[in-house]
């Protein structure tokens, strides 16, 4: 018991502190979604493999009208036999939900499958998204599996905090890259605005000037003063770009470190409930948490 206890403290004060700086990010509790097209008469489908108990809800969005079924699939021979269990007909937004058998699946399969049919209603291209949730009953779960479970959560919660500190460090040292070369752009376009003006004043001396030789050797002198400002003007457009990259790569950053407070709150909500099936099934279904180290658990 009290082992048990150090476990979940620990994955709740490194979760929860990390969420202290991430209260403004919703969160994510998909544990599949994808977006596609569809056409004709082809379908898209997607497999949810349920253990005994298993609920899952499952929202499509289009922007023509589709028919979404969810197809119970029973093995027959080498092949399966489909049976509808819930059904949803030219809509362009669809939310099904489906509660698996508490029994075991038929002829010794380790699942219960079933098979997600996307089917456009129009003879147009489809465009779709497609987000599924499922959840674990949660009960008569087995000790090995549950310290197991909770050993490799406590993992993971220590690899996002640590992921989000890497993130954070470097989205700082861009975030600090960006100002410096904001104040010297600053500088610098005072510079080449004095420069511009004195060329521009130049130029007005020129059009006065009577005398040819005078007004000969003004022009030699505006010239050379000419290229040098325009080779300064392309390097402050090579910095500036140079800016606008390396403010691109701290978005994508930022946008990294978006996804990790999303994917781990969509845990904290599950670990707050005491649901630690549902916490695996969230990581199970992650390609975050395996890039983190979490390794697939059979459930």
């Amino acid at each position: 018991m009290k082992r048990k206890r150090i476990l979940r403290v620990s994955l709740l004060f490194l979760v929860s502190a990390l969420f202290l700086c991430a209260a403004a990010v919703s969160p994510s509790c998909a544990d599949y979604s994808t977006s596609g097209t569809v056409g004709g008469s082809h379908p898209a489908t997607y497999t949810i493999k349920c253990n005994p108990g298993d609920s899952f809800t499952v929202s499509v969005g289009s922007n023509y009208p589709t028919s979404v079924d969810i197809l119970f699939m029973t093995p027959a021979g080498n092949e399966w036999a489909y049976n509808s269990v819930a059904g949803s007909d030219q809509r362009t937004s669809h939310e099904l939900s489906h509660t698996a058998p508490s029994g075991k699946p038929a002829n010794k399969a380790a699942y219960h499958h079933y098979k997600v049919s996307i089917l456009a209603s129009t003879n147009k291209q489809t465009r779709f998204s497609l987000k599924i949730i499922q959840r674990g009953n949660n009960k008569n779960l087995d000790r090995e599996y549950l310290e197991r479970a909770k050993k490799q959560l406590d993992a993971l919660a220590k690899a996002i905090s640590n992921e989000r500190k890497r993130l954070s460090g470097a989205m700082n040292q861009q975030a600090e890259r960006i100002k410096g070369i904001d104040e010297q752009q600053k500088s610098w376009k005072a510079r080449l605005d004095t420069e511009r003006a004195e060329l521009a004043r130049m130029a007005d001396a020129i059009r006065s000037e009577q005398n040819k030789a005078a007004r000969s050797s003004m022009v030699q002198s505006y010239k050379f003063r000419q290229a040098d400002f325009n080779a300064k003007v392309e390097a402050f457009n090579r910095e500036n770009a140079k800016r606008r990259a390396l403010y691109n790569d701290w978005k994508g950053v930022r946008e990294q470190r978006d996804t990790l407070d999303s994917f781990a709150k969509s845990i904290l909500e599950a670990w707050k409930q005491n649901d630690i099936d549902r916490c695996v099934l969230i990581a199970n279904g992650s390609r975050l948490a395996k890039s983190l180290g979490w390794r697939f658990m059979k459930r």
